[in-house]
Formats: C-alpha cells, sequence, structure tokens
C-alpha cells in the first residue's frame, strides 16, 4: 500500500534533483568560460579589487571578494569559485522562482496537473534566457537574478511571514546587491516605490506605507554602496572612449534584433498586457514598472546585444509571463495576477 505522503516526498526530490541539474549544466559551460580567461590573465582579476579596471566594471567587486576570501582559505581556484557562486545563486533562484505566486498562488499550491505544466512552462523560459546568460558572459549576472528573486519572494511575505524582518532583509539585500551591479538594486527599489506612490489602487503584501519607505531605504542603501566605489575606493576608474552614453551605438538592427530574440517571451507578455489579455497582481506590477524602467536605463547606458544585463528583471517575471502565455495559448483562466478562490 502506498503511502500518501510518498508522492510529495518523491515529487519534491524530483524537482530539487531537476533544479541541479539545469544549474549545474549551465555551470559546466560556466566554469569553461571562467577557465579560459583566468588562464588567459593569470592573476589580473586581482585589479577588480585594488582598481586598474576600465568603468562600470571595477564597481562589480562582489563576486571577487568572495573569490579572494576562498583563496586565502581554502586555497580554491578562482574560476572553480566563480563557477560555485553562478550554480548555488541558480539553484536557489530556480527554487524560489517556483514559489512566487503565477495566478495568485505559487506553483505548488496549483491543482497537480496544472501545477506540473506551469512549472514546466517556467522551467522552459529559464532555460530559455539562461541560454543567453553565456553571451558576453559575466560573474554578477547570476547573483543579480537571485537578488531580484529573492525581492520579489520577500515582498509577497510568504516565505518570510514576519514583516520586520522580510523588511529588514530587502535593505540588506540591496546594500548588498550594491556590491555586484548596484543599478538593479535602485532600479528595482525605486520602480517598487513609483509605482506605489503614483498608483493607489497597487495592493503591497507588506503594507504600501510600508514598502515604499522600505524601497527608498532600499534603493538609497545600493545607491550609497555605488558613490563610496565610485568616489572612496576606486576614484580613479574612468569609463573608456565610448562612454557611458551608448544610445548611437544601439542604433544598429544587430543590436535590437539580439534584444528582441532574447527576451521574446518578455516582448509577449507585455503585448498581452497591453491588449489587457491579463492581469497583475501589486508585485508583479510593481516588477513590471521597474524592469521597464531598467529597460529604458540599459538602451540609454548599455549596450543591447549584451543580453545578460536584462536578465535578473526578465528571469523573476518569468512565472507571471509563463501563465500569461498559458492562458492565452489555451483561453483558459491563467490570469497571473487573479486571486485565489
Amino acid at each position: 500500500m502506498t503511502n500518501a505522503n510518498s508522492d510529495p516526498r518523491r515529487r519534491s526530490i524530483f524537482v530539487v534533483l531537476l533544479l541541479w541539474g539545469v544549474a549545474l549544466s549551465y555551470g559546466f559551460a560556466d566554469w569553461g568560460i571562467y577557465r579560459a580567461g583566468i588562464l588567459l590573465h593569470g592573476d589580473q582579476w586581482r585589479m577588480y579589487l585594488h582598481g586598474g579596471i576600465q568603468a562600470p566594471f571595477q564597481y562589480r567587486i562582489g563576486s571577487w571578494v568572495i573569490v579572494d576570501g576562498l583563496q586565502r582559505a581554502f586555497h580554491m581556484r578562482p574560476y572553480d569559485t566563480l563557477t560555485l557562486i553562478d550554480v548555488v545563486c541558480l539553484v536557489v533562484a530556480l527554487w524560489l522562482l517556483l514559489r512566487l505566486p503565477a495566478n495568485g498562488n505559487g506553483l505548488e499550491e496549483r491543482l497537480p496537473p496544472r501545477k506540473f505544466l506551469l512549472a514546466l512552462a517556467v522551467l522552459f523560459f529559464a532555460e530559455y534566457y539562461l541560454t543567453w546568460g553565456h553571451w558576453f558572459q559575466s560573474p554578477e549576472t547570476l547573483p543579480s537574478i537571485l537578488f531580484v528573486t529573492v525581492s520579489m519572494v520577500l515582498v509577497y511575505g510568504d516565505i518570510v511571514s514576519n514583516r520586520t524582518l522580510a523588511c529588514i532583509l530587502l535593505i540588506a539585500f540591496s546594500g548588498l546587491q550594491g556590491f555586484f551591479r548596484a543599478d538593479v538594486a535602485v532600479v528595482l527599489h525605486g520602480g517598487f516605490f513609483l509605482t506605489i506612490v503614483l498608483n493607489r489602487k497597487i495592493s503591497a503584501p507588506l503594507g504600501r506605507a510600508r514598502q515604499a519607505i522600505v524601497s527608498l531605504v532600499a534603493a538609497v542603501a545600493a545607491g550609497c554602496v555605488q558613490l563610496y566605489l565610485m568616489f572612496v575606493r576606486f576614484p580613479h576608474a574612468r569609463y573608456g572612449p565610448e562612454g557611458a552614453i551608448q544610445i548611437v551605438a544601439n542604433f544598429r538592427p544587430g543590436m535590437w534584433l539580439t534584444m528582441l530574440l532574447t527576451f521574446f517571451p518578455y516582448f509577449v507578455f507585455l503585448g498581452l498586457l497591453i491588449g489587457k489579455r491579463i492581469r497583475l497582481d501589486g508585485p508583479q506590477t510593481m516588477l513590471l514598472v521597474a524592469s521597464v524602467l531598467y529597460l529604458a536605463l540599459w538602451a540609454i547606458a548599455g549596450q543591447l546585444d549584451e543580453t545578460r544585463i536584462f536578465l535578473p528583471f526578465a528571469f523573476a517575471l518569468i512565472p507571471a509571463t509563463a501563465a500569461a502565455w498559458a492562458g492565452f495559448l489555451s483561453e483558459k483562466d491563467f490570469d497571473p495576477g487573479a486571486s485565489a478562490t
């Protein structure tokens, strides 16, 4: 006789193994790229910690601090550490992604057939986006993906039910993200803050006033870290001859084609939203606003063919994207923001 609890346990084990399989397959290619770069340039990676790297890469020292610490403590090779960071960040991000609401409930709350199909859709879109993660490989990409995903989970208040603790963690993680990519944290929480202030109909699980204050403080925390890195730690870092503004370079058709191909699921999602085919809940709306703001910043200050830049926002929107696609294709109620019944 089969134990009633065995099926959920087996499914949980299967999901964990699947997530590790996805992360390790990504890490396998990661390791080769990182190893080739380290072997080619030797100890030049230490310039990230001591100066000599072109801005803005000079300011993204988070992963390199970890690399330096593990090398000193355990003699780990830099490319092994960078791969480990990416694999761990990806496993946790994927696990949290399956817990983010896609239709008012986390995927684990759905009926088994619908839950299974939607979970597969989430993993499919994750794999699709991750294919582009090695395009202009960068150590801060996966930590930034994890940061945005963790932030969304904390905003929903499901895993961390204590609101005060969730708020503290949101601010702390934002400050920490400042050492990886401060712009991601500033725009994410800036988008949250603007959505709450400008749209009085938006609901926030942590409370509207609390969310607005926390997001403002979190954005300032990440911004202060960026200012410290720019003016105190690395005051001599300079941008290359192309400068910080990339608008002219982004007019090339190849730039737009790469961006549209990479984020095709995201742009279809936007189209469904504009066409009023889907509805979003409060946190999803806040994330969407932040993603649009970051998309504009990316078009101005980043090259559009470096699609890894936008991955953290597109990745965190995968549950809503998957539900929107499922609802559109099946013509059933898969509205990403519909309330649970």
